[in-house]
């Protein structure tokens, strides 16, 4: 599981591309995931283009994980499933899955990381920690919840919401060693040189802070 330069598809950035050219950019940009997440698709068209993710993530040696979709991860082989409070709860997903898939679940507030610690769950994606343009209801958390959330998951924790690459730096020093975006890269047109910028911002500030001795 690889979850550090985390890439999610959204239906707004795809109206005008095709997907697999413009996530293998991605992924020849540094991206070490991939979350398939699309609402506006039948699942025969989302099978299609998991099936030929699934061939483009392995020859990238990148995770694939999908959104929701339990039957859709385990009918491609995908590596992980990522659900919320709206999908089935982490204890059914367990027991559908078993250990054949890696399940992420997604929090807006430290109060909630207490309860993901017992759950059956591998990572936790936390946020709103900006305003985010992706989705019409979002929960700000914010920058210090996110370090509290670090501090008090025994689950790797995702940062997600609004984070570009000039926020990546103040999201690490944050805690956080997993950063996921969706217009991050896919904002832009070039996206290889979007999501190189991105891994860049994040490598040299990791670098920094082993430097400095402030990364454990």
């Amino acid at each position: 599981m690889n979850l550090n330069i985390y890439l999610i598809t959204d239906d707004k950035y795809f109206r005008d591309r095709e997907l697999i050219p413009t996530v293998e950019k991605a992924l020849q940009g540094g991206v070490t995931a991939v979350q398939y997440r699309f609402k506006n698709k039948t699942t025969r068209e989302m099978f299609e283009e998991l099936t030929q993710l699934r061939e483009l993530t392995r020859r990238y040696g990148a995770d694939l994980v999908v959104n929701d979709r339990v039957d859709l991860a385990l009918g491609v082989e995908a590596d992980g499933v990522h659900v919320g409070k709206e999908d089935l709860p982490p204890e059914v997903v367990r027991k559908v899955v078993g250990d054949k898939l890696f399940i992420g679940y997604s929090v807006n507030s430290v109060e909630e990381i207490e309860r993901t610690n017992e759950m059956p769950v591998d990572y936790i994606g936390f946020g709103s920690v900006y305003p985010t343009s992706t989705k019409e209801k979002f929960v700000l958390a914010g920058l210090e919840a996110l370090s509290e959330a670090v501090k008090r998951s025994s689950k790797p924790v995702v940062a997600i919401g609004g984070i570009m690459q000039y926020r990546v730096p103040e999201v690490i020093k944050a805690g956080a060693k997993n950063i996921a975006t969706v217009s991050g890269i896919l904002g832009f047109e070039d996206v290889k040189s979007a999501a190189e910028s991105f891994v860049r911002a994040y490598k040299d500030t990791v670098r920094q802070l082993l430097l400095m001795g402030k990364l454990v």
